[in-house]
């Protein structure tokens, strides 16, 4: 008889359950880790984006904090109060002229000290700006070492919303410097030496004509006295910290205001080289006066110094056509165009006037806002609060009252004694885009009102080639800056203030009243300091 054998398959099934079980319990620990890592990615990635978030936060509260001035200049501050500007000078850093300012942010400022060695806000990147105020190390080394004394720096708080709680912007320092040759390691202005080998223009200070930045001319004592005219460059280098985790954000920028539109003694003045680029007929006459120190046209005018210019010729044409004041053109032969000055039928200039020969002026182009403002039609406004606009147009006599502050707008129409006025009074800027618009500043057919009498406190930027027509009347205080624009002065009234175009037509007999405080102090953009460049410190 035979047996059949049957071996037990259960110690078998037993392993094989083990080893299913240890494969489950691998993939379960392995999708525990992986969401484990996926959070803490993400949590670092969030702080660490916070902290960029709080570190540019400083910045622009210091870009918005100082004052749009040159510091050589006696114009206001223009910065939200006079009392919140911040006392920033540009002079080059030394142990003893408190040339490095700190505005302090966080919600404990009074434990925020950069100047302090050793602690977690310390600042550790003063030895690589090129000041020269301690031992330079490796870029890539953070410092270990801060000046002593405390000469050499002064400090001030955020005075942001809730500055001081525990809702404050979150950065602990915003160092503010004006920029060096040798305050970015590895990229000297221009490319000119600087180097560790050799620095002898290391300590030279960074100055911005509207185009690119320049380095301080030498024997010039600053910016603004420089030719092109330019303003100081600031370092701005923020820390964000999170006492917490120790996590930090250190980032830099450096800001700077556009120059002046005006720094020649020309306040009315045509970009250019064409013949007649400047026309004036029809008996107008120009003259000058200053706002400076509460004066007033009455009280101040003055024959000598309502000067024109051109990069062209200048035509005057016309009994009683009469300039009060200088003329500034490439060539101030008195004959046929395009030599010079051209003047007809006894027009001419006040006794006592010259005509000047001057270089071609190159005008800063205003920047065009970004972004556009809309192209749609806003027909008769009666208010309107600083923003973007598309296409004002007023008609039948309809007055639009402008609150002070930013306006950027495609274009606007003034039409059948419409009118613009400010209320409360103050500053407004209008930057003009005029997208598919030939005629994107015509006020040919109104009135500006501007109660504050001071002319830089109505300012029209319009960085485009159209046509642009102006009246004038006895409360017209404004400045036009269009230098690549066709500008027309219509109605034979008068016009104070300052004016650029492309060319200038003040052939129906408007006077020209040129405030000459705004010389060397009216910035195409009065708003803000420009960004012109952003970086981060990689430690």
């Amino acid at each position: 008889m035979n047996r059949i054998l049957v071996k037990r398959q259960r110690g078998i099934a037993l392993l094989s359950a083990l080893l299913i079980l240890l494969l489950l319990s691998a993939v379960a620990v392995g999708l525990v880790l992986t969401a484990n890592t996926e959070t803490a990615v993400n949590f670092n990635y969030r702080q660490e984006r916070t902290l960029d978030f709080a570190a540019r936060a400083g910045i622009e509260e210091v870009r918005d904090r100082l004052p749009a001035a040159n510091a050589a200049t006696l114009m206001a501050p223009t910065c939200a109060t006079a009392s919140a500007c911040l006392a920033a000078t540009p002079v080059v850093p030394s142990t003893s002229n408190q040339g490095i300012l700190y505005v302090l942010g966080g919600a404990t400022p009074a434990s925020v000290t950069p100047w302090t060695a050793g602690t977690i806000y310390t600042d550790d990147e003063l030895c690589h700006d090129g000041y020269g105020l301690v031992t330079a190390q490796s870029s890539d080394v953070r410092c270990t070492t801060v000046p002593t004394g405390s000469a050499w720096y002064a400090s001030t708080t955020s005075n942001a919303p809730w500055s001081g709680t525990s809702a404050a912007l979150q950065y602990q320092w915003v160092r503010v410097s004006w920029k060096l040759n040798g305050s970015v390691q590895g990229y000297p202005v221009h490319g000119l030496t600087c180097s560790s080998t050799d620095t002898s223009q290391c300590s030279t200070p960074v100055c911005y004509d509207g185009t690119r930045e320049e380095l301080l001319t030498t024997g010039i004592a600053a910016c603004n006295l420089m030719t092109p005219i330019a303003n100081p460059v600031y370092l701005l280098t923020a820390l964000a910290v999170n006492p917490t985790t120790g996590s930090r954000k250190m980032v830099q920028a450096e800001a700077a205001l556009p120059p002046p539109i005006f720094t020649e003694l020309a306040g009315f003045f045509a970009t250019s080289t064409n013949c007649g680029a400047f026309s004036m007929g029809g008996g107008g006459s120009t003259d000058g006066y200053t706002s400076a120190n509460g004066g007033t046209y009455n009280k101040t005018k003055s024959d000598k110094t309502g000067s024109v210019g051109s990069n062209g010729n200048v035509n005057l044409n016309g009994n009683k056509t009469n300039v009060g004041g200088n003329i500034y053109v490439p060539n101030t032969t008195i004959g046929a165009c395009p030599d010079g000055i051209t003047e007809i039928g006894g027009a001419g200039m006040s006794a006592g006037d010259s005509a000047v020969s001057q270089a071609a002026q190159t005008m800063p182009t205003p920047p065009v806002p970004n972004p556009l403002p809309p192209t749609t039609t806003n027909k008769n406004p009666s208010s309107l609060v600083p923003g973007n606009y598309g296409n004002i147009q007023m008609t039948a006599g309809n007055t639009l009252t402008l609150a002070p502050g930013v306006y950027n707008i495609n274009s606007i129409t003034l039409a059948g004694n419409s009118s613009v006025t400010i209320s409360p009074a103050g500053a407004v800027v209008i930057n003009v885009v005029g997208t598919g618009v030939t005629n994107p500043i015509d006020l040919s057919g109104g009135s500006l009102t501007n109660p504050t009498t001071n002319a830089a406190n109505f300012q029209f930027n319009y960085a485009g080639t159209g046509g642009v027509s102006i009246s004038g009347g006895t409360n017209t205080y404004a400045v036009v800056n269009a230098p690549n624009a066709a500008l027309t002065f219509v109605g034979g009234s008068d016009f104070y203030g300052a004016a650029i175009g492309a060319t200038i037509n003040d052939n129906g007999g408007t006077n020209l009243h040129f405030d000459t405080s705004l010389l060397g102090n009216l910035n195409s953009t009065v708003t803000n300091y420009s960004e012109l460049a952003l970086r981060e410190v990689s430690y």
